[in-house]
């Protein structure tokens, strides 16, 4: 078994990334790798989109909180034609902060689980909404803000 070696910046946790396929923390400064790849390419270091020296960086924040995520979906939306790797942004970057995250949105374990398994959904459509043509599935599309509300939101 293979320990990873974890860093903590602002008093939150993160396992070092390792490869240039893998989120965590950067070794020698306060950013968190995140690297976007070519569609379908995912945690494929080999599909990692070229370095331009600001797309890869996070700020690693000092709260994990529903402002921090947005800034996560907002980087997204600045760049629609890569992809990005969820399992290693929520086992290196999320998973370690657990009870903080869990702290910080307010949540319980299961929502805290719910995040930790399926962020992505709620990430990719932070601030989607349903259609004029199906107004009463506002509440119940899976964006961020709908997670937050609701313990038993369907997606």
């Amino acid at each position: 078994m293979t320990t990873s070696e974890t860093k903590i910046i602002n008093g939150l946790t993160y396992v070092v990334s390792d490869r240039i396929g893998k989120c965590g923390a950067s070794e020698g400064n306060k950013k968190l790798y995140f690297p976007f790849f070519l569609m379908g390419c995912c945690g494929d270091d080999r599909g990692v989109i070229s370095w331009n020296g600001k797309r890869e960086r996070l700020t690693a924040p000092k709260k994990m909180d529903y402002k921090w995520f947005e800034k996560i979906a907002k980087k997204l939306k600045e760049n629609p034609y890569f992809d990005w790797d969820w399992c290693s942004f929520s086992e290196n970057i999320l998973k370690p902060n657990r009870e903080h995250i869990k702290s910080a949105l307010d949540i319980n374990d299961e929502k805290v689980d719910r995040l930790l398994r399926d962020g992505y959904v709620f990430i990719n459509h932070f601030d989607d909404y349903a259609d004029e043509e199906t107004p009463e599935d506002v509440d119940h599309y899976p964006n961020f803000k709908n997670f937050m509300k609701y313990d038993d939101l369907e997606y």
